[in-house]
């Protein structure tokens, strides 16, 4: 007999979704997390009576129709955690044009039809199909995690769009070169150019916002990981912290027997999830022939990029918006050039979450978060020179001065994968570019990829869909449907 019946490696949303789902619906489940903290990428530290979110700026999926929030409720947590919906999303600097991303997306439209007049049919359309696309992969998705899915869920027209690069689709509705780089304002949150990116992943990253609005925790969003730990345990799972998996088991057949974990003990469960990275799970966790799909998989579709972020904890009320995307240029596509990195003329985002939410600071002071593009563990990169280029660039868009300063830090991409285990530090996975179609198989037939190293893509709601999609998969060989 099994020790469990599903075992989880890592506590990023996708294992959290996924295992909140398995023992809300009586799985006896184990979560294993290598650090003595959960959330990864949602993980938040305080210095100083400051309190910072260590990459995420906002989120979406968790307002009542959202999938982490209906994950909540199947916990019954839901009421264990606040969420302050952001309004505007976003405020996107560009040269001489400022434009502000409502949570309505009707709002938004008219804001850039009087941006761009001559554009006034084609952003309607641009919409109208953009709704339309979301809905249908909502659908989709929605069978999938029910455990229902049909081959005729998804539509020929999403289908098509999944081999459409973003830019081509700009290119079909907009003649305006600006109006094209307004809308691709999201791609830093993807880490892909226009070009270079699937429409659909667009499309499903930009609408999720205007469909179940933006929010963050209270607090900072390791409150969001910590209320999903107590869920778990109320329903019965277990967790570990503080000493991860070093082996997958496998017995003669190459199904999943259990664990090793590194203090030498070893778990058995009829299914295995990993949230853990894909260099991990491959490479480490399985080797062998399997550390040869790791490989591939770095060569095509390839990973993400990551960022270097600065902390500052200010004396002073910020009194702007508290999400800014800085654009020196209207080219989107120089922006993700290695070359581009760090410089003058380069985009950076920034969050002031204390403005929305003032547990988060000290009285009378703010918490200022930037993020810049950076390749993948680059190693050669002087911490101190970069933290200074962001801070002067970040200080001709809000008011930083050194002697406000109170607390100053700094995360490199090697920081982002020391701490979060993301192979390189990349920050959304692997790349969605047009064509892509999740993961390879592995053969393992009872081993399941949660999180954006899985086939649903980077960001935080998809990777808790990807969460929900291998929970679905599992209930349902269990004879468990439309858990949610």
């Amino acid at each position: 007999m099994k020790d469990f019946d599903v075992i989880v490696i890592g506590s990023g949303i996708g294992g959290l979704v996924s295992a909140g789902m398995l023992t809300s619906q009586g799985l006896k489940t184990l979560m294993i997390e290598r650090h003595i903290t959960p959330g990864g990428y949602l993980s938040s530290f305080r210095k100083k009576g400051f309190v910072f979110d260590s990459a995420v700026d906002c989120i979406s999926g968790v307002g009542p129709d959202g999938l982490i929030y209906k994950t909540l409720e199947l916990l019954n947590v839901n009421r264990d955690v606040n969420f302050i919906r952001i309004d505007p999303i976003r405020v996107s600097m560009f040269p001489n044009l400022e434009i502000t991303i409502d949570g309505d997306v009707n709002a938004y439209m008219d804001k850039l039809t009087a941006s761009f007049p001559p554009e006034a049919t084609a952003i309607k359309s641009f919409f109208e199909r953009a709704g339309r696309v979301y809905n249908e992969l909502q659908s989709a998705l929605s069978a999938i995690i029910s455990g229902r899915l049909e081959l005729n869920t998804i539509t020929p027209d999403v289908l098509r769009l999944m081999d459409v690069s973003y830019g081509e689709l700009l290119n079909d509705f907009f003649k305006d070169y600006r109006l094209k780089a307004v809308l691709s304002d999201r791609c830093p949150f993807i880490g892909l150019p226009p070009s270079g990116v699937s429409a659909v992943a667009m499309f499903n990253m930009i609408m999720s916002y205007f469909k179940l609005g933006a929010y963050r925790s209270t607090g900072g969003f390791q409150k969001l990981a910590d209320v999903f730990i107590e869920g778990i345990k109320k329903n019965g799972g277990k967790v570990i912290f503080g000493n991860g998996v070093k082996k997958i088991l496998l017995d003669r057949d190459d199904n999943c027997n259990g664990v090793r974990c590194e203090n030498g003990e070893e778990y058995t469960a009829s299914y295995i999830v990993s949230n853990a990275d894909f260099n991990h799970t491959f490479r480490c966790f399985l080797g062998g022939k399997y550390s040869v799909l790791a490989d591939a998989l770095v060569y095509n579709p390839g990973i993400t990029t990551s960022f270097f972020i600065v902390y500052a904890g200010i004396e002073g009320n910020i009194d702007t918006h508290s999400s800014i995307g800085y654009f020196p240029s209207y080219d989107m596509e120089k922006f993700f050039t290695s070359d581009m990195f760090f410089r003058e003329d380069s985009t950076i985002g920034i969050t002031i979450a204390s403005i929305e939410d003032n547990s988060r600071a000290p009285d009378s002071c703010s918490t200022v978060v930037l993020h810049e593009m950076t390749g993948s563990s680059d190693k050669n990169l002087d911490k101190a020179d970069c933290l200074e280029k962001i801070m002067k660039k970040a200080g001709n868009i809000i008011p930083l001065t050194e002697d406000k300063i109170i607390v100053l830090d700094a995360a490199t991409s090697q920081t982002l994968e020391r701490y979060t285990g993301n192979f390189k530090g990349a920050a959304f996975g692997w790349r969605q570019i047009p064509g892509f179609r999740g993961i390879r198989r592995h053969g393992i037939r009872n081993l399941y990829i949660a999180g954006h190293w899985g086939d649903m893509g980077g960001g935080v709601l998809a990777a808790a869909y990807s969460g929900a999609k291998v929970a679905g998969e599992i209930l349902a060989k269990e004879g468990i449907k439309d858990v949610i």
